[in-house]
């Protein structure tokens, strides 16, 4: 069976890791996180991050990647919403305004996981 499994034509394989990341702005279309960790620009990912004991997540494609001068290894990514499927009840498009809030209260963790680069 695993050799009818690796035979397969149209076998793929991701490969994921969580890269820790610090939410700086969030919209209805993106935001802007900064991590430690320089992730380049095509490279989708799911998004997660905790709101009072509650997680978010959506789809996200990384647009941007720029060094901050002056900090060391950090740099500011811009990410956008990927449209892969409707916002649902947990989905960081629908909420938002609600986690910019908590942003500003710094009520907020967050890892982004990528899935592939482009």
């Amino acid at each position: 069976m695993l050799t009818d499994l690796l035979g397969a034509g149209d076998l793929m394989g991701v490969l994921a890791r969580d890269i820790d990341v610090r939410l700086l702005n969030v919209s209805a279309s993106g935001c802007l996180v900064e991590s430690r960790r320089r992730i380049e620009a095509g490279t989708a990912g799911a998004l997660r991050l905790v709101v009072d004991g509650e997680e978010y997540s959506d789809d996200v494609i990384v647009a941007r990647c720029s060094e901050v001068q002056g900090a060391g290894a950090t740099y500011h990514v811009g990410a956008e919403f990927l449209w892969t499927t409707p916002p649902g009840v947990r989905s960081l498009r629908r909420m938002a305004s609600r986690l910019q809030q908590a942003l500003e209260r710094g009520a907020v963790t967050l890892a982004l996981e990528p899935r592939h680069a482009m």
